[in-house]
């Protein structure tokens, strides 16, 4: 072997061992969701065990690669159901027909390692005429298509997901929903590298091993990463301490239903802007929006109205999502408050906590999605219109 290939061996060796000890730090983190990241487990370890590929092939022959091919059938599926369960309880039900092309798959290695596979002597370096053959090519391409397919379904339930916190929620912050789409992403770039080498193995089958420890080497830092993120990424009802778990996704199966409603214009009319002027009332008047936890559910209690009303009449009725709504109000609240002679020696975290954020980072990002600035290029903005008129 040429030093290149024994120093990726070493960091692929370096990073199977750690891969495997990282995903059992997630599985028994006491903080963690155990339901919830079995799934970035199996995820973890479904990219994991493809790696040994190159120790296999190193230490015994490319016949017994060929075992662990099937595998990298349980990877997108355990992303999708990952991403999944954090707005759905995922059961067993659910969950096991995602893996009956992975059951098909080893049932069609194992005739190929019975049949096939023997036709061909013992060997580190894989046969060129194997690699070019029929059966190899359509399982990569069978395992690329399935991976883009489920990336695609991914990226929708994460979707959905982000729909469903903003028509619930005031208050997203603890929420990091920008990891899960680059836990998405960095997946379909995976993807797309191993489209990448797969062609390079075709066009220099001789370099396979070489091939195969490159892109294998790629996956480790991408594994530190998900790991790491998945350690801290909590779930909507980690985030909320008081509500549990089962409330939590009722409250997402009433945004669901909701959509499926407005559909159907269930609403009538004079219901509809009965419902927007109480809201609006309790904005305006009763300054609900200062509460900075407050939800969709906590609306819904105050007027007395079903909970998929209340989102409904705010969808319809005023062209807005909960959060947008709650939100818009706190920033028009900002803006007064800093416009306000009396508050001229107020810091940026007073006006914040007075106007019913809770953190001076969810401020500023909300502050400037709404109005383009932020609150201290608001108020100097204001201060030099002033002095200028």
């Amino acid at each position: 072997m040429t030093v290149t290939e024994n120093m990726l061996l070493f960091v692929v060796s370096a990073g199977i061992v750690q891969a495997f000890f990282l995903a059992a730090l997630i599985f028994f983190n006491p903080r963690g969701d155990r339901s919830v990241n079995i799934y970035l487990v199996g995820y973890i370890l479904s990219l994991t065990v493809p790696m040994f590929a190159p120790l296999v092939q190193h230490f015994y022959s490319w016949q017994r690669v060929l075992y662990l091919a099937p595998v990298l059938l349980l990877v997108a599926p355990f992303l999708y159901l990952y991403v999944c369960s954090f707005r759905e309880q995922i059961t067993f039900r659910k969950a096991w027909p995602h893996f009956i092309l992975f059951l098909i798959a080893v049932a069609i290695e194992a005739y190929i390692v019975v049949k096939i596979a023997p036709l061909y002597p013992p060997s580190k370096q894989v046969p060129p005429e194997v690699i070019h053959s029929p059966w190899p090519m359509a399982r990569v391409y069978l395992r690329l298509i399935q991976m883009l397919v489920y990336i695609y379904f991914a990226g929708r339930a994460l979707s959905s997901y982000q729909r469903s916190i903003q028509h619930l929620y005031s208050e997203t912050s603890r929420i990091d929903l920008a990891w899960m789409r680059w836990l998405i992403n960095g997946f379909l770039v995976l993807t797309i590298w191993m489209i990448f080498f797969y062609f390079m193995i075709l066009k220099f089958p001789e370099y396979f091993k070489l091939i195969i420890l490159i892109n294998t080497a790629i996956v480790t830092p991408y594994l530190y990463a998900v790991t790491f993120k998945g350690m801290t990424q909590p779930t909507l009802w980690q985030a909320r301490p008081k509500v549990s778990r089962e409330e939590v996704l009722e409250e997402i199966h009433i945004v669901e239903e909701t959509e499926a409603r407005n559909q159907k214009s269930t609403l009538n009319p004079e219901r509809k802007d009965d419902i927007v002027a109480r809201i609006q009332g309790l904005m305006d008047n009763g300054k609900l929006y200062l509460q900075a936890e407050l939800t969709l559910q906590d609306l819904a209690d105050q007027l007395n109205t079903p909970a998929y009303q209340v989102s409904q009449a705010i969808n319809e009725g005023l062209q807005k999502t909960f959060y947008d709504l709650v939100n818009g109000c706190r920033v028009a609240e900002a803006q007064r408050l800093l416009l306000d002679p009396k508050n001229r020696n107020l810091k940026v975290m007073a006006i914040a906590l007075d106007s019913g954020f809770n953190s001076k980072t969810t401020f500023n990002t909300v502050f400037k999605k709404f109005t383009g600035l932020t609150p201290t290029e608001f108020k100097e903005q204001h201060q030099t219109q002033t002095v200028a008129a």
